[in-house]
This record gives C-alpha cells, sequence and structure tokens, in this order.
C-alpha cells in the first residue's frame, strides 16, 4: 500500500511491487481541481497509475479522478482519508463537561461562543478572506462570535497585519496546538470553517464533525461532496467569495439555526468515515489488487525508472505547491 505516486519514495515502492510481482495499492486523496493540468504530466501520471492493482481514495471526487486516469472503477474503494472520531468526540465533550479544564489554553478563557479554524498558514489555505468575510459579518451581526485562529505559518505576520489595518476585533491568534489540546477547542467552539482555495481533502473538517461541530467548508475541499450536506451539518461556499461567507457565519451562528440537529447530523456523517472503514476499505483494495495483478505495461515502467533517475528531490513531481 503506497502513498501517491509523486514522490521518490513511492515511486520506490511501486517499482519494487512490478519488480517482484507483488500486488501494489495506490493510495491518494488527489482530485482533478487541485492544480492545473498539463498534458505531458497527465499522460505520465496515467502511465504510472496504470501500474498500480487497486486504489485507495477518500471520497467521490478522487475516484472520479482516477477513473479519469484510467483506473478501473471496480479496482477504486473508499476510506482512505479518517480520523480517530472517537478521540476527537470524547475529548470534546469532556470540554463541554467540564470548561475550567482548558481555560489555561489561548483563547478558551473567555466564554463567550465563537467560531474556530485550524491550518497552516500558507497563502491556499485562503485565511486572509476568511479574516475579512469575519470583519464584515461582525459588522452585520448584533451579538458576534469571536474567531479562533488554530496553527501558524509564514503568512500570520500578514495576517495580523491586516487584522490591525482593518479594526477587526474579536479574531484571536492561538498559535500551533498540538493534537491532545485539539478536542478541548472544538468542543468550546459553536462552529468551525474551513476557507481553503486548494485542498484535497481537509481531515480537520473530520475532527470538527467528529466533536459535534456544525461546519462551514470550501467548496474546493476535497472532502466537501462526501462530509457537508448543505442545511443539514453546514454549508459550502466559494472560498473567492467573502461577502457569501460572511453571510454564512451569520446563519451558522444565528437563533435560527437547529444546532442540535446540525451537530447530529455531522456526528452521524462522520461515523461512516472512520478507522474502522479505513481498514475495510483496505483490505477491499488488497483482496481486489490480488485479484487484478497487472504485469505492467512497458512504457510506464520505463517511464518509472526514467523518473526514479530524474526526480530525486522530494518535490520534483509535485503538481500541487504550499
Amino acid at each position: 500500500a503506497i502513498t501517491s505516486y509523486s514522490t521518490p519514495d513511492a515511486r520506490a515502492c511501486l517499482l519494487w511491487c512490478r519488480r517482484h510481482g507483488r500486488p501494489a495499492i495506490l493510495m491518494t486523496e488527489t482530485k482533478e481541481d487541485d492544480a492545473d493540468r498539463i498534458p505531458w504530466r497527465e499522460f505520465v501520471k496515467r502511465s504510472l497509475v496504470g501500474l498500480y492493482d487497486a486504489a485507495l481514495v477518500g471520497g467521490a471526487p478522487q475516484r472520479a479522478y482516477l477513473e479519469k486516469l484510467g483506473m478501473q472503477t471496480e479496482a477504486i474503494f473508499l476510506g482512505f482519508d479518517a480520523v480517530d472520531n472517537r478521540f476527537f468526540a470524547e475529548g470534546a465533550e469532556a470540554a463541554r463537561r467540564a470548561p475550567e479544564s482548558c481555560r489555561h489554553l489561548a483563547g478558551l478563557a473567555d466564554p463567550s461562543p465563537f467560531f474556530l479554524a485550524s491550518n497552516r498558514f500558507i497563502p491556499r489555505k485562503n485565511l486572509g478572506r476568511l479574516i475579512e468575510a469575519y470583519g464584515q459579518y461582525r459588522q452585520q451581526a448584533a451579538a458576534p462570535w469571536r474567531l479562533l485562529l488554530l496553527g501558524d505559518g509564514q503568512e500570520r505576520p500578514a495576517l495580523e497585519a491586516l487584522v490591525r489595518t482593518q479594526g477587526i476585533d474579536g479574531v484571536e491568534f492561538c498559535g500551533f496546538q498540538q493534537i491532545d489540546e485539539l478536542p478541548a477547542y472544538y468542543g468550546r467552539a459553536g462552529a468551525f470553517v474551513h476557507p481553503a482555495i486548494v485542498e484535497q481533502w481537509g481531515l480537520v473538517v473530520n475532527e470538527a464533525m467528529a466533536a459535534g461541530l456544525p461546519v462551514l467548508v470550501s467548496d474546493r475541499a476535497g472532502c466537501a461532496p462526501d462530509l457537508v450536506r448543505y442545511g443539514v451539518n453546514g454549508f459550502t461556499f466559494d472560498p473567492l467569495d467573502i461577502s457569501e461567507l460572511a453571510r454564512l457565519l451569520g446563519v451558522i451562528s444565528g437563533s435560527a439555526l437547529d444546532r442540535a440537529r446540525f451537530e447530529a447530523a455531522s456526528r452521524a456523517i462522520v461515523a461512516e468515515w472512520s478507522p474502522e472503514r479505513f481498514a475495510s476499505g483496505l483490505w477491499a483494495a488488497a483482496d481486489g489488487a490480488v485479484l487484478r495483478r497487472a504485469a505492467g505495461a512497458p512504457l510506464g515502467l520505463a517511464l518509472l525508472w526514467i523518473i526514479q533517475r530524474l526526480g530525486r528531490r522530494v518535490h520534483s513531481f509535485h503538481s500541487l505547491r504550499d
């Protein structure tokens, strides 16, 4: 079982499988709209995908892209993108029952409600537009929620400057948090927001839903078609439309929203995306790979051999750049 086809270690594993007659399973969350697709690169990718016997993917967009690259539908299995749902559910509930236990964490001493976002601070996560949308929301809402941002990265100084120059109150930068602290943030949050422009899946959405949060998720996120049901457990939005996101912040924090229904729906939906599903999906892919053992097309093998010698840097053949 090999994660991706674009790194030297993944290609080395694939080459070993083909040399030794072992079935190879591709594990991927790549979808077609992650990057501009260049014909010659897609030709090479199609040749490499043809060397795999089966695949384990995140969801519908990822399956559709592999089908376009030539893999048969019956060789593609679901369940790749999962988190420990129980860990986040139990930790969030503990924080709700005993809020004093997490008041030492940045942003959690204040008991007022807040939106939560958790990302690396890089351009494609689109946090600048989230902050601008939040600024519009604060101007419209009678009792606005706060906005807590978890994470760190190259864009933090620019984002902090944006908050200062636009005079936006209520935004708190809480820094990078270790995994043991995350359930407390999910447990105390009122809703989760994920505004990424490019996102192959978005496991933070799984985490938030396991904790029982309504979600606002960019329609560019790979998880959106499978995890977000519009008006049921949350809403999707165009990540470039600041006004639309501002409006949805108002909807999801408004008194008219049936929060209990949204929270229950999030838990029920993400329950289908569990470590158990990952295990069963990988097992099914393994069975399928044995049945569909590929001999390996000569052109694909030749391209694989050439790429291994030309692309020794980890990101040599990555389409998606941070």
